[in-house]
């Protein structure tokens, strides 16, 4: 099961429709795939938490549920379930559009749900 996370609020630039900047999925059994925006400066885990963390930015799951920025943050530092079983890495090689920061944190720049 996969849950995919947009953030709302009073972002530079705006967004089309009132739609969320898509923060990034979980994947049971998976670390957090973050989605890149390099237009935004968004390529890093410490971008994503600045960017989450500004005054009027919410965060919400695809299900409409309320995050607070502690919860993302812990979905996107995990490395271990909730029984301790470790989570695997979300990165294939070969895929141009992915790539995993020095700190292990993978990317995608392209669209995805």
């Amino acid at each position: 099961m996969s849950v995919n996370y947009y953030a709302f609020g009073p972002f530079p630039g705006g967004l089309p429709d009132g739609e969320g900047l898509h923060i990034g999925q979980s994947v049971a059994g998976q670390r957090f795939l973050f989605r890149a925006h390099p237009d935004r400066g968004l390529t890093t885990l410490a971008d994503w938490l600045a960017f989450l963390g500004r005054p009027g930015t919410t965060i919400l799951s695809e299900s409409g549920r309320d995050v607070t920025v502690q919860e993302m943050q812990e979905t996107m530092t995990a490395t271990s379930d909730r029984q301790g079983l470790p989570l695997r890495p979300r990165f294939r090689r070969g895929n141009k559009d992915r790539y995993l920061t020095s700190d292990g944190h993978a990317f995608d720049r392209r669209e995805f749900c």
